[in-house]
């Protein structure tokens, strides 16, 4: 009688189990990750892009400091200046400037003053658009928003 009871019960939560999971709706298919080339770009941006140029604290750029007067020495900020594009589009723009973005101050520390290439995406390209807005340093160029930095010379002079 005993095992008779324990077939039961083993019957019926087996049979319980089956009703439940019968029950939930079917799990959709994954799709598969994208590929580099399917992944979505940055708002604003014009895709990818490698560029090459000299990196400075925007501290150092005498025409473009102080941005505030309240921020005069405490900004990390840093320009890509001397820009050529090694890979992509760069926007129509009045300068070969770039603000860069998105990377470690402290990396980019380790590489001021050394000529880099920065693999990334523009942003802010209605700045380029605007050249009336020209007239102060604050907030007018284009930004490279940065995935990986690299030195290319440890100095600037090419």
């Amino acid at each position: 009688m005993r095992t008779l009871f324990t077939a039961f019960v083993i019957a019926g939560t087996l049979a319980f189990g089956t009703i439940v999971s019968a029950q939930l709706p079917p799990s959709p298919p994954q799709s598969p990750r994208p590929t580099s080339t399917e992944r979505p770009i940055a708002r604003g941006s014009e895709g990818l892009v490698t560029l090459e140029g000299c990196l400075v604290r925007e501290a150092d750029i005498e025409s473009r400091w102080p941005k505030k007067p309240e921020s005069a020495g405490v900004t990390g900020d840093y320009v890509l200046t001397r820009v050529k594009v090694i890979k992509g589009t760069a926007p129509a723009s009045l300068t070969s400037m770039y603000d860069v973005d998105d990377i470690d101050p402290g990396l980019l520390e380790s590489y001021a003053g050394q000529r880099v290439q920065i693999d990334g995406w523009f942003d802010e390209l209605d700045r380029a658009a605007n050249p009336a807005g020209r007239g102060s340093a604050h907030d007018d160029l284009v930004e490279i928003r940065g995935s990986a930095v690299r030195a290319i010379a440890k100095d600037c002079a090419n």
